[in-house]
């Protein structure tokens, strides 16, 4: 039989004989000869028993907000209530709180501070219910004071050529959040310019040899003015006959090196400095004529600042144009019309050793099996739902289905992290999913299975570290020991809650 046909039933009864999770037996005192609560000897009750009854409270704790009321609490800052320690399979309701007055519409586990909660103290109330258990409401410790919020952007840069005559343009980097008002402020030689409040500026010829530079001041309801470091002073100084924008040469796609052409300047600067950015920020330490794209870069717009000088000459700064966003990565493959196997490493179609994941989406009827070579026998592992799968050296050949789609190498960044999952799905914890306790209500489809399963690593069976089958609402650590690497659901959406 063929290896995709079998992979089916194989992980069917895997799934099958996983073992549930049985709650244990509360023991409660008997009721004395007088009815009381505390006589007599314990009398053990079974949890399915007492739950019929209603009589377990929820085991609760009490919820903390982060940051931690010691830390800075400001508009703009997302807070996320942390449930703590409660019942396994308790499902909570949330309801967020300024000076003691519900917060319309706040009712997720986190909120993000507005200008109307300024100097207020902010607390969240969790409502934890089970079926059988008796509801449980526990509310947080309040924050300090609500602090204005703070804004976060890098200097600006000068574009143009210094030169008497010319038009100087502030580039602005992207700020986080984006300000409502900039007011500009140009020097020369360390003294405000008057007037000089805008975006462009003409050089004057008797500003030659001197020093320009320009700051901001960014302002926004809610958040302190905040005063952008200088910009690098620019010298005025002779123009240049040429002095082209930079070009940017090459692919952009994730894993691709790309290279700032400068072009032919006249007379020749002395130096050049480049500055790489990505949809309008820079990137950390990307300061050489060629840049290799990250998975950060992926689905972002990349631009690139020259920055020439020469004596007598004075500083001159260009930008190049955007690239269209960064694609995904070109190493990829997928299953031909046939069904065959594809071999491992073998040029020029073979599957280059590495991680990568599928791009159809989530899809239970995705498939895929490894093959390796086990002395000299061949042995097989597989996985089937939208997935993550590496490819390792030692492999000899590789199956898919169509319903994979396109297999594309993963890199790190690639994905924005996020508290909560599709109903079928793999994710990098960490990356597309943080650390910590989520929580499933159980299976999506009523009657359905629902598994998951953690993993070291995305090579199959022999990187499952633990796994389990969902019945009922259940709680389970992801990633907390700091060595998983995915985690998988099949049948249920998760939720993180601490």
């Amino acid at each position: 039989m063929h290896p995709l046909v079998r992979c089916f039933p194989r992980v069917l009864a895997s799934a099958v004989a996983l073992t549930l999770l049985v709650t244990p037996a509360a023991a409660v005192a008997a009721p004395g000869p007088d009815g009381s609560a505390d006589g007599g000897s314990p009398t053990t009750v079974s949890s399915a028993e007492a739950r019929e009854t209603g009589d377990i409270p929820l085991e609760s704790s009490t919820p903390r907000i982060e940051p931690n009321i010691s830390e800075l609490v400001m508009v703009g800052a997302t807070l996320k209530a942390h449930a703590g320690t409660w019942t396994s399979g308790t499902t909570f309701t949330y309801q967020w709180y300024a000076d003691g007055v519900p917060i319309s519409g706040a009712t997720g586990f986190t909120y993000r501070l507005t200008a109307a909660e300024y100097a207020k103290r902010l607390t969240v109330r969790l409502e934890g219910s089970r079926e059988g258990y008796t509801s449980v409401s526990r509310t947080s410790e309040r924050t300090d004071a609500v602090e204005w919020g703070r804004f976060s952007q890098a200097p600006p840069r000068i574009l143009g050529a210094a030169t008497p005559g010319a038009t100087l343009t502030v580039f602005r980097p992207r700020a986080v959040p984006e300000p409502d008002s900039v007011e500009y402020r140009w020097w020369l030689d360390g003294e405000r310019i008057r007037g000089a409040t805008r975006t462009t500026l003409t050089v004057k010829p008797e500003w030659r040899g001197h020093l320009l530079s320009v700051r901001m001041y960014l302002t926004k309801p809610g958040f302190l003015g905040k005063l952008i470091p200088r910009s690098e002073y620019v010298r005025v100084g002779g123009a240049y006959s040429r002095s082209p924008n930079p070009v940017i040469s090459g692919t952009a796609r994730v894993g691709s090196t790309l290279t700032a052409i400068r072009g032919t300047w006249s007379p020749t600067p002395t130096t050049f400095s480049f500055q790489w950015y990505a949809d309008g920020r820079p990137i950390s330490g990307a300061t050489t004529s060629k840049y290799t794209l990250t998975g950060p870069e992926y689905k972002r717009e990349i631009t690139v600042v020259v920055r020439t000088y020469r004596a007598g000459w004075g500083t001159v700064a260009r930008r190049s144009a955007a690239t269209a966003e960064v694609l995904a990565s070109a190493v990829r493959w997928q299953a031909d019309d046939t069904g065959e196997p594809i071999y491992v490493g073998e040029e020029p179609t073979g599957v280059v050793p590495t991680t990568y994941i599928a791009q159809s989406g989530p899809n239970s009827l995705c498939v895929w099996e490894r093959l390796r070579r086990d002395g000299a026998q061949l042995a097989a592992d597989e996985g089937s739902g939208q997935r993550m799968f590496t490819v390792l050296p030692i492999d000899y050949t590789v199956y898919t289905n169509h319903q994979c789609g396109v297999w594309i190498k993963y890199y790190p960044g690639m994905v924005t992290t996020s508290h909560s999952t599709a109903a079928n799905g793999v994710y990098v914890i960490g990356d597309h999913i943080e650390r910590g306790t989520y929580t499933t209500t159980g299976p999506a489809v009523a009657g359905e299975p629902c598994t998951y399963t953690l993993y070291e690593g995305f090579y199959g069976e022999p990187a499952v570290v633990s796994r389990g089958v969902v019945t009922e609402p259940t709680s389970i650590e992801v990633g907390g020991s700091g060595h998983l690497a995915g985690f998988a659901t099949a049948g249920c959406s998760w939720q993180w809650i601490d």
